[in-house]
């Protein structure tokens, strides 16, 4: 199918449901927001908000922290 994109991961979804709510955060907001559904480092926030980049789903801009939405 032409322009289709690729499924997200539930871990992409929840991610994916912070930045619709609040149209841009940081990989440390995002982590915060979904400490008490789903523990996880920083690291693995940036990882899967690079994963939904390269997935084309969300841009980001560096201004001295890289915000997504």
């Amino acid at each position: 199918m032409f322009g289709a994109r690729k499924t997200l991961s539930n871990l992409e979804q929840l991610v994916m449901g912070v930045l619709w709510e609040r149209k841009e955060a940081t990989a440390e907001e995002i982590r915060q927001t979904l400490a008490e559904r789903h523990f996880m480092k920083e690291s693995t926030a940036r990882t899967i908000l690079r994963r939904l980049e390269e997935k084309g789903y969300v841009t980001h801009t560096t201004e001295g922290l890289r915000v997504y939405g």
